[in-house]
């Protein structure tokens, strides 16, 4: 055996026992690895909703809808297939989103979710199902439902390429350009549950081009003047750069504006004040990311605070200064907006606060009465109905009710539809024809004592199953009081005011009383109040006449 087999064999234990050494980690080693895996993990970024243009469009038409006292409407939606098989995207869930977002504050669309597939039901299906089969549950019928496709997906109906090369003897270069655009177009009608049949003139035809684009560079080059026993050296380089418009995000686009179209030719409103293109438009969103860009930390953190100022919802000193008070504002008025609630001035919380101090001039100009050195914010007329509600507003009314009468027949179901602008604790009142004062807001069914700046809720909520009646019982005027407050008023005012039971306030005998008690608190938002008369023939009443707000299980929905 050669001198240097030895040595090798000889060295070899060494080497494993070395490996077995480098294998085994230390206690050091493990708690880098796990504190280096938990913070590689974690995302990069802050998740952002859902984007669309039209999303002020479908809050504009939610308003408009909450004007108009448009009833709410039981609507199913069908499958929106793609023929094309160029875009797969949940173009039915869309839907469902853009109506919901719509009803928010009107609750004028109410989705009938039933899935009669057997091969695409869920958990909830299923169950729904078998509670039918034995009685125990009442499907309720859809009035109209949605229909529709992705009627065609074009590739590359427009194409532009260009490139340019230069060659020497001793370098390569070259220059390629490229455009695509794909058209994709949407398709959806609106037809009537009784009859299957589709509403002539309710539809909505929109088509948009989705971009793709590339640029790439090419740099070779060969080295010459080498000895003869070198070989000949070659170096290319390439830089290339593709851009692809994402198809959802044009899909979605599509889909809010055919809904608001939709929706505004059923309800006969004014739909086209609320589709706002500008938005969309490139030079408008290339100069918001331009001014957010350009911006500071602290400019951001100024622009929110006089902003959420101006909306009444910071009380703050106006400093550019981040703190825990401002991001919680913030973070309440980002949720009001329908935007991802993370507290911080983000760029979709920048174009939500600029969305009505900037916008495009007739000749597809920026337009624009906030510059980051300016000193003020002015608010630019918008294409709002003029009754939008005001910061500190609380409207009321009855569902069901396009114009509230004066006079309502016995055995009326009152729903009430609440809807405030701003975040704040929410007290209700109800007096009835006998002069029974309840507390009907929050109630055992509606434990939720905070309530959501422009978000609609109903009283009581019918869409429980177990949801309490109020019923015109007897002639006579009945009323219902609201209030909104930045602090809740349990222990400011007599406890009979905050228990919250559906029970009659013993110690009050009219909403007048109720209204003085709250009024002379510090923190009131908004007060509202509404009346009307109850007609009728006089019912057998007995001595003690329960509240008309009891709670009363209700068995199938009606």
């Amino acid at each position: 055996m050669h001198l240097s087999s030895i040595r090798r064999l000889a060295l070899a234990p060494c080497v494993l026992a070395l490996s077995a050494c480098s294998i085994q980690p230390t206690l050091s080693d493990r708690k880098d690895i796990i504190e280096k895996g938990i913070t590689e993990q974690s995302p990069l970024v802050t998740p952002t909703k859902s984007a669309s243009a039209m999303r002020e469009g479908l809050a504009c038409m939610d308003r408009m809808l909450a004007a108009e006292q448009v009833p709410s409407t039981l609507v199913a939606v069908k499958s929106i297939p793609d023929p094309s098989g160029l875009f797969s995207t949940g173009t039915k869930e869309m839907v469902i989103t853009a109506l919901s977002r719509m009803s928010r504050t009107s609750q004028a669309f109410r989705v009938v979710d039933y899935e009669v597939d057997a091969l695409k039901q869920d958990t909830v299906q299923t169950m729904t199902s078998l509670l039918l089969n034995n009685g125990q549950i009442e499907l309720r019928k859809p009035q109209i439902y949605v229909s529709g496709a992705i009627s065609f997906g074009d590739k590359t109906v427009v194409s532009k390429r260009s490139s340019l090369g230069v060659s020497t003897a001793n370098t390569d270069t070259g220059y390629s350009w490229d455009l695509l655009g794909t058209v994709v177009g949407l398709d959806l009608h609106l037809g009537d549950m009784n009859s299957r049949t589709l509403y002539p003139g309710l539809d909505s035809a929109n088509e948009l081009v989705v971009a793709t684009g590339g640029r790439s560079v090419e740099i070779g080059g060969r080295a010459t003047g080498l000895p003869k026993h070198i070989y000949r050296l070659g170096v290319q380089y390439e830089v290339a750069a593709d851009v692809n418009q994402g198809a959802g995000a044009a899909v979605r686009l599509l889909v809010d504006l055919a809904t608001i179209e939709l929706v505004g030719k059923w309800a006969k409103v004014p739909y086209w004040e609320c589709i706002d293109y500008e938005q969309n438009h490139p030079e408008f969103k290339r100069q918001m990311r331009t001014w957010f860009d350009e911006q500071g930390a602290a400019d951001r953190i100024t622009l929110a605070q006089r902003v959420l100022q101006a909306e009444g919802a910071w009380s703050g000193p106006i400093d550019g200064n981040d703190s825990t008070a401002l991001r919680n504002a913030l973070a309440l008025y980002q949720a009001s907006l329908d935007l991802t609630p993370v507290g911080v001035v983000n760029f979709e919380t920048y174009m939500g606060l600029l969305r009505l101090y900037a916008g495009m001039s007739a000749d597809d100009k920026i337009a624009s009465s906030y510059s980051p050195q300016s000193d003020e914010l002015k608010p630019r007329p918008h294409g709002l109905p003029d009754n939008e509600p005001t910061t500190d507003a609380l409207a009321l009314s009855l569902l069901g009710h396009k114009e509230l009468a004066s006079q309502l027949p016995i055995g009326t179901s009152v729903v009430l539809r609440v809807a405030p602008a701003r975040t704040g604790f929410l007290y209700c009142y109800y007096q009835d024809a006998a002069q029974v004062v309840t507390q009907v807001y929050p109630n055992p069914q509606q434990q939720a004592v905070v309530a959501q700046g422009r978000i609609g809720l109903m009283v009581p909520d019918v869409s429980q199953a177990n949801s309490f009646l109020i019923e015109t019982a007897r002639p006579g005027v009945e009323q219902v009081y609201c209030a909104q407050t930045t602090k809740p008023l349990t222990g400011r005012v007599p406890v009979a005011l905050t228990q919250a039971q559906l029970a009659p306030i013993e110690s009050l005998t009219t909403i007048e009383t109720v209204q003085q008690q709250i009024a002379a608190q510090t923190g009131v938002i908004a007060q509202s109040q509404l009346r009307w008369e109850v007609e009728g023939p006089v019912a057998a009443v007995p001595a003690q006449p329960a509240p008309a707000a009891a709670p009363a299980r209700r068995g199938k929905t009606r």
